[in-house]
């Protein structure tokens, strides 16, 4: 058995790194899954956000596609699994406690997910994206308050 291989058995380097993939590699493929996402493939963009968070774990954007994925294949506990992990690495990450927000509600625990949609609210960032999140975050707890 090579070396590398052997470090990678015993987890002290990443499956990537044991199998010699570059970052310009691991960015390729990331973009490739981002593509097929945008595409409504969802199946496939998981199947390569899964490949690559083998590759490089401690990418933690992985987390955040895999989750957004799952969220819309309506697989909440997945997706909760995949969010939460993401939110680990960035806690103030809008669009991430945006959808962490709506796992939760299909989990049954609107109270956690009012915490993280005031919050989404309340973080102050600016761009498009975290716009369109805050709008989504506001309608939601609409909705939520709404029902009560």
């Amino acid at each position: 058995m090579v070396a590398i291989e052997q470090e990678w058995i015993s987890g002290d380097v990443t499956l990537g790194t044991a199998a010699n993939w570059s970052a310009d590699e691991i960015r390729l493929v990331s973009e490739l899954g981002y593509a097929l996402a945008q595409q409504g493939r969802n199946a496939e963009a998981i199947a390569v956000f899964e490949g690559l968070s083998a590759l490089a774990p401690a990418t933690h954007y992985f987390d955040s596609a895999l989750g957004a994925l799952w969220l819309r294949e309506a697989n909440f506990v997945k997706s909760l699994k995949h969010l939460n992990a993401a939110l680990e690495s960035d806690p103030d990450d809008i669009p991430n406690r945006v959808n962490r927000a709506e796992a939760l509600i299909h989990t049954g625990d609107p109270e956690s997910a009012i915490k993280d949609l005031s919050r989404a609210i309340a973080t102050e960032t600016e761009g498009p994206l975290t716009e369109q999140c805050v709008v989504r975050a506001t309608a939601l707890l609409a909705t939520l308050a709404g029902e009560k």
